[in-house]
């Protein structure tokens, strides 16, 4: 049995659509042509999966400096100076929903579950993922764009030993505001990022992060 119809098999509650599937192309693009073998060999090397929870780092000069992100920064960004940083981890649950401007592209090093979601989707910043988001499995070796309209999370890990991807986003985001930032903005938390939680993220809310995902929470079950 393949991976995906394995991932299937133990998460029967959820339509998990594949990534090159037509159900993709209103959150972003699948790109070809990019040769990952450099970087995943650093990564195998430098970037651990941690035991418990997530990591992620939003640059790594490392990272930056590998072919395959210089080619995204001039093909997706179209020389908007960008950052790459690794997110590894065991999520397994869409507990909050984020959004950019301009696009994310992920180097998937892993198989992974993403979900997704719409920004028109969001009533008064209101998101319900049980009715609205849809979930798409993700191969190791694939490079996704997702479109800034496109409202999504840490990925979610198919296999027990975990998740790896490198994050790309344009330079600066996800980094701390500054102290005298001021905004009408009640969504936004760093740089370039805005999110909202589900109300089981206690951990967040009392960062004062705000409430805005509903529905029961969506938890995918990985193989071994």
């Amino acid at each position: 049995m393949e991976t995906a119809d394995k991932i299937r098999d133990a998460n029967k509650d959820y339509v998990i659509y594949d990534i090159n599937s037509p159900e993709f192309k209103a959150y972003g693009n699948v790109l070809k042509g990019y040769d990952l073998t450099a970087i995943k060999e650093y990564t195998d090397k430098h970037v651990m999966i941690p035991s418990e929870g997530n990591w992620y780092s939003p640059t790594n000069s490392a990272l930056e400096s590998f072919e395959i992100v210089k080619e995204i920064e001039a093909d997706v960004y179209a020389g908007l100076p960008v950052e790459a940083g690794e997110c590894a981890g065991n999520n397994t649950s869409f507990s909050a929903y984020e959004y950019h401007q301009g696009s994310e592209v992920n180097l998937v090093l892993t198989d992974i579950i993403m979900v997704l979601g719409k920004r028109e989707q969001l009533a008064d910043g209101v998101f319900n993922a049980q009715e609205d988001a849809k979930l798409f499995y993700v191969p190791a070796g694939t490079v996704i764009e997702m479109y800034s309209t496109t409202l999504h999370y840490s990925p979610c890990v198919v296999h027990k030993s975990g998740f790896k991807v490198i994050v790309i986003l344009i330079k600066g985001s996800n980094q701390p505001l500054e102290e005298h930032f001021k905004s009408n903005n009640d969504q936004i938390i760093k740089k370039n990022k805005f999110q909202l939680v589900h109300e089981t993220r206690k951990d967040k809310i009392e960062q004062g992060i705000k409430v805005g995902l509903t529905g029961d929470l969506i938890d995918v079950k990985p193989i071994s």
